[in-house]
């Protein structure tokens, strides 16, 4: 099992689900696509005791696109080499609009300590809010 902290005290993912709902070889693809979301969806400053958890204020970022892609690509890696040690070899890169109401599409290839490489779709809405979901890998 390789769930975080909060997914233990609550015994479910952000979205509801049940841990034991999920079959045990994909709960570490679950798990860490969860704390993404919980990641990429808060702020610089939200939490008192991690300062730094999270992205820096994203209606910034929003205002000056598609100039500011580079920093939000730089804060997201940064976050997550800091925040989710779960993955490794991470690269975060930008990604042409597909037709979806985001303001921004970003992906994260990593590889996960089984060596299982993972990308995870990530889109901006325009009300800062990220919503994660799990990519194909073409590893």
């Amino acid at each position: 099992m390789h769930h975080a902290l909060f997914e233990i005290l609550t015994g479910e993912y952000a979205d509801g689900r049940k841990i034991s709902n999920i079959p045990s070889e994909y709960d570490i693809t679950v798990s860490v696509k969860d704390h993404l979301t919980r990641l990429l969806n808060a702020r610089l400053g939200a939490m008192r005791h991690l300062p730094d958890y999270g992205l820096p204020d994203i209606s910034n970022i929003q205002q000056k696109l598609p100039y500011s892609i580079k920093d939000m690509v730089e804060a997201i890696k940064n976050s997550i080499l800091k925040y989710e040690p779960r993955l490794k070899q991470v690269d975060v890169f930008s990604k042409p609009m597909s037709g979806t109401d985001c303001i921004l599409q970003l992906a994260v290839n990593a590889r996960l300590p089984t060596g299982q490489y993972v990308q995870f779709e990530t889109y901006f809405m325009s009300g800062g809010l990220a919503r994660v979901e799990q990519g194909i890998t073409k590893r």
